[in-house]
C-alpha cells in the first residue's frame, strides 16, 4: 500500500496552484494537497496540521517567502520541509531562500510532474539529513559543555550559563552571586590512595552538592577539584552566605575509599554581581580571589569578595613575583639578635632573623613574607642563604674576635619546608665545612608547627643532625601541640619559651607560677632554657632567678645588622657593656 504524502500549497495564483496540483495527478505517488493563498492561511494550517512538505511561492500579498522561512524555521511551527516557488530567474533569490531554510528552489516556468516530485522528495531526504545533523551537533555542544566525570556542566558551559544568569538577573533587577568550592588538600588523595579513587571521590561530592543547589541555580566543576554554583534570583546577599554553608556542611559527613574514612572540607568564595563586579569574567575571578582567601584563614570556612580583601591577594600575588626576583638580587640581608647569658649579661650567642630589603616598600621582616615564601617553595632557597650567610659571618666573627671564639653560638630558623628537604642534611654539613665552624657552635630553630606535618621524616632528620652535634632548639615552646610529646619524640637540646610567657610576668601570680613551672620542667630534662622576649629588668631578674639559661629580647638589643652589632656588642665588649643594658 503507498502512503499518502501531505502537502501544503501556499500561493495566491490560483492558476499556478492549478498547475502545480495537475503537474502531481500523474506520479505514483499518493498527495493529500491543502491549499492557501496568503501566508496567514497558511500559517493557520500549519498550527492544526501535519505536512510532510511545503510548496511555497515566493511572492505573497501579505508577506514574502523569506519572511515566511524564518517564520516557520523560528521554532514556533513544527519544522517541515519546504520547495520555493517563484518566477523570478535570480540566483540571488535561488541563494537568499536556501539560506533562510528552503531546501530546494524551483521556476514555475520549469515545474513538470517529474521535476517537482523529484524536488518534494529529496527536499525531504534533505531536510532529514540536516535535522541528524542538528541532533548530532547539539549531542556534541552538550558533551562539549558538560563535564564527563560528573555529568555536570564544564568550564564551557559555566561560561554560557553565567552569561545567560547575568541577562536575566539585570534584566529582572535580581541579585546573582557565584560561589567557588575548592576542596581542601585534594592533591593527597591523589597521591596516597590514586586518581581513581580521587575521581570516586569527586564523584560523591558532585553528588552531595546537587542535593542543596536549587532547580534555578547552575551547578558547575571548573576541573579537578573545583566546583562553581551559579546562585540566581537572590533578595540579599544572605542567601549567598546560606548556600555557602550548606556546600561546607554537606561534605562533613565521611566518605569511605579503599575501606579508609575520609572528611572532606572545602573552602569556598563568594562573588556578588553588583558595584564592582559587573562582568562574568571579573565575577569568577573576584570568586577566586575570596576562597585564595578562606584557603590562607584556615580552610573549611567561606570569604565574600571586596574591595580590601583584593587588594590584600593582590598585595600577596605581587610579592610572590617579586620574592623569585630577591635572591639573584641580593636584596636579603641577615640581621642579628645578641644573646646573652643569665648569670652574668655577657655575649653568648646570637639569632640569625632574614630581613628582605624590597626595592619598592622597604625592609621586610620575617612575617611580612615568609609565609609566602613557604607557599611558593622558595623557603628552600632562602632558608639555605641565610644558613650560609650565618656561618660566614660567625666564622668572620670567630677569627677576628678570638676571645669571644669558644662561646659564641649562632642560632638559624628552620620552617617546616625546608626540614622536610632531603637535603638539609648536606646543605649543614655544606656550610659548617665551608667556613670550618664546629657544629656545636650551630643551633638549628625548629618550631612545634613545623613537626606536626611529617613527624617520621622530621624524626630522622633531626636524629641525623643531632649524630653530627648540631645543637637543635624547639622554639616558641608552651604555644600549643604537644609540647612534652615533642620533647620526648625529638632529640632537642634547647627550649625556648616564647615571648608571651615572659611578657606577663608581674601581672598576677598564676602566669608567674606557669612560667616556673616550664622553666622547671626544661630543667628536668637537663636542658638549656631560653628566655624570647625579654623587655624589662623585672622580666630578666625573675628568669634569671628561676633558672633560664639564656635572656634574649629588646631590653638588650632590637635584632641589628652586623656592623652595628658588631660595634656594640664585639669591639672592646667590655666597654660596651653599659650600652648593651641601655638598648
Amino acid at each position: 500500500m503507498i502512503a499518502t504524502m501531505c502537502l501544503l500549497l501556499i500561493d495566491d495564483d490560483e492558476l499556478d496552484r492549478t498547475v502545480v496540483i495537475r503537474a502531481l495527478e500523474h506520479s505514483d505517488l499518493v498527495f493529500d494537497i491543502r491549499q492557501c493563498a496568503t501566508a496567514a492561511e497558511g500559517f493557520k494550517c500549519l498550527a492544526k496540521e501535519h505536512f510532510d512538505a511545503v510548496l511555497l511561492d515566493y511572492r505573497l500579498p501579505d508577506q514574502d517567502g523569506i519572511e515566511v522561512l524564518h517564520t516557520l524555521r523560528s521554532g514556533a511551527f513544527e519544522n517541515v520541509a519546504v520547495v520555493m516557488l517563484s518566477r523570478q530567474d535570480d540566483p540571488a533569490i535561488a541563494e537568499s531562500c536556501l539560506e533562510a531554510g528552503a531546501q530546494d528552489f524551483l521556476l514555475k516556468d520549469e515545474v513538470n510532474g517529474r521535476r517537482l516530485i523529484r524536488a518534494i522528495c529529496l527536499a525531504r531526504q534533505r531536510y532529514s539529513m540536516e535535522e541528524a545533523l542538528k541532533a548530532s551537533h547539539e549531542k556534541l555542544r552538550v558533551l562539549s559543555e558538560h563535564d564527563i566525570l560528573t555529568g555536570l556542566i564544564n568550564r564551557r558551559g559555566f561560561e554560557v550559563a553565567l552569561n545567560l544568569s547575568m541577562d536575566n538577573a539585570h534584566r529582572e533587577q535580581r541579585g546573582l552571586a557565584v560561589l567557588l568550592l575548592d576542596l581542601d588538600d585534594f592533591k593527597s588523595v591523589n597521591d596516597t590512595l590514586g586518581h581513581s579513587a580521587g575521581d570516586e571521590l569527586l564523584i560523591e561530592i558532585a553528588r552531595r552538592i546537587r542535593l542543596i543547589v536549587r532547580s534555578g541555580d547552575f551547578l558547575c566543576r571548573l576541573g579537578g577539584d573545583e566546583f562553581v554554583v551559579i546562585a540566581n534570583r537572590l533578595e540579599r546577599d544572605e542567601q549567598a552566605s546560606l548556600l555557602a554553608d550548606r556546600l561546607i556542611s554537606v561534605l562533613q559527613d565521611p566518605i569511605v575509599l579503599n575501606s579508609l574514612e575520609l572528611v572532606i572540607t572545602a573552602s569556598v568564595g563568594i562573588a556578588v554581581l553588583g558595584e564592582s563586579t559587573e562582568s562574568a569574567s571579573d565575577l569568577l575571578k573576584h570568586a577566586d580571589v575570596a576562597m585564595y582567601r578562606a584557603k590562607q584563614d584556615g580552610r573549611n570556612q567561606y570569604r565574600f569578595y571586596s574591595e580590601r580583601l583584593h587588594a590584600a591577594v593582590q598585595h600577596l600575588t605581587d610579592l610572590k613575583r617579586e620574592l623569585h626576583r630577591a635572591l639573584p638580587n641580593n636584596e636579603f640581608v641577615v640581621y642579628y639578635q645578641p644573646q646573652f647569658s643569665a648569670v652574668d649579661e655577657s655575649l653568648c650567642g646570637m639569632e640569625a632573623l632574614v630581613r628582605w630589603r624590597h626595592p619598592r616598600m622597604g625592609l621586610l621582616t620575617p612575617g611580612d613574607f615568609i609565609s609566602v615564601a613557604e607557599d611558593t617553595g622558595l623557603i628552600v632557597e632562602i632558608g639555605n642563604w641565610v644558613l650560609q650567610e650565618s656561618c660566614r659571618q660567625l666564622s668572620d666573627w670567630r677569627g677576628r674576635f678570638p676571645l669571644l671564639k669558644n662561646t659564641l653560638t649562632i642560632a638559624v630558623n628552620l620552617s617546616a619546608v625546608q626540614l622536610a628537604d632531603k637535603k638539609l642534611v648536606d646543605h649543614v654539613e655544606s656550610a659548617l665545612s665551608q667556613y670550618q665552624l664546629p657544629p656545636q657552635c650551630l643551633e638549628l630553630e625548629i618550631t612545634e608547627s613545623a613537626l606536626i606535618d611529617d613527624q617520621r621524616g622530621a624524626v630522622t632528620t633531626l636524629a641525623e643532625l643531632a649524630s653530627r652535634d648540631v645543637t637543635l632548639s624547639l622554639d616558641d615552646f608552651g604555644t600549643g601541640y604537644s609540647s612534652m610529646h615533642h620533647l620526648k619524640l625529638f632529640q632537642i637540646d634547647v627550649l625556648k619559651i616564647d615571648r608571651e610567657f615572659v611578657s606577663v610576668v608581674g601581672s598576677n601570680t598564676e602566669n608567674d607560677r606557669l612560667l616556673v613551672a616550664m622553666i622547671r620542667f626544661a630543667q628536668a630534662l637537663n636542658l638549656k632554657i631560653v628566655a624570647e622576649g625579654v623587655e624589662s629588668r623585672e622580666q630578666a631578674d625573675f628568669c634569671r632567678h628561676h633558672g633560664c639559661t639564656v635572656l634574649q629580647g629588646y631590653y638588650y638589643s632590637k635584632p641589628l645588622p652586623p656592623d652595628e652589632l658588631e660595634a656594640t656588642f664585639l669591639t672592646g665588649s667590655d666597654a660596651h657593656r653599659e650600652s648593651r643594658l641601655a638598648c
